[in-house]
C-alpha cells in the first residue's frame, strides 16, 4: 500500500496509449515466436518432461501462456471467461503451434484495432474496475513472466534459449526499418 502513496497516479489508473499498445503487442508476438521456435527443437520427451515448473513441463507452460492470451481476448470481446483447456487438447508441439498461430492473429488484430477511448474504457472484474488498457498491460506482463519460465525450462533441458528482452526487440526492429 505504501507504493500507491508514492505513485498517486496509480490510484486513478494508468493510461496506456495506442502507440504503446502497438509496440508492446508487436514485442509480445516477437518474443513468443522466438521461444516457440526454440521449443520446436525439443524432443517429445523433453517437451513433456516434468521439470517441477509452475505448469509442470514446457508443454504445460506454453499452453498456459497461450490460454492466458486466448482467455483474456475472449473476456475483452465477450465479457466472460473461458474454461480451462481440456487435458490432451494440445498433445504435441505441432497442435500447440497451430493453435498459437490461429489465435495470435486474432489477438494481435484485436489489440491493433483498439482506439484510445476503448483503451481508457472501464471494465469490471471481481468487484474491481480497471481500464481495458490496464487489463491488457496485465496480460502482456503475464506472458513476459511465463516466457521467463520457458527460458529457464530450456536451460534445464540443456538448450540455449533466445533473448526475448524488449531492448533486443527494439534493436532488431530498428535494423529492419529504413533509415530516413
Amino acid at each position: 500500500m505504501v507504493a500507491l502513496f508514492r505513485f498517486p497516479s496509480l490510484l486513478g489508473g494508468v493510461n496506456m496509449t495506442v502507440e504503446q499498445l502497438r509496440s508492446l503487442a508487436a514485442f509480445n508476438r516477437w518474443a513468443n515466436n522466438r521461444l516457440l521456435q526454440a521449443a520446436s527443437a525439443l524432443s517429445i520427451e523433453e517437451f513433456n518432461r516434468d521439470l517441477g515448473a509452475s505448469f509442470t513441463s514446457m508443454q504445460g507452460t506454453l499452453i498456459h501462456i497461450l490460454w492466458g492470451e486466448r482467455g483474456w481476448l475472449h473476456f475483452w470481446q465477450h465479457n466472460s471467461l473461458l474454461p480451462d483447456p481440456v487435458p490432451g487438447e494440445y498433445p504435441d508441439f505441432t497442435s500447440l503451434r497451430n493453435a498459437w498461430i490461429r489465435d495470435d492473429d486474432a489477438y494481435l488484430n484485436y489489440l491493433n484495432g483498439l482506439t484510445q477511448s476503448e483503451l481508457d474504457a472501464p471494465r469490471s472484474l471481481d468487484d474491481n474496475t480497471y481500464t481495458l488498457g490496464e487489463l491488457i498491460q496485465h496480460v502482456l506482463d503475464h506472458s513476459t513472466n511465463h516466457r521467463g519460465e520457458v527460458t529457464l525450462l530450456l536451460r534445464q533441458l540443456g538448450h540455449q534459449p533466445p533473448s526475448t528482452g524488449y531492448r533486443r526487440f527494439l534493436t532488431e526492429l530498428r535494423k529492419t526499418e529504413p533509415r530516413g
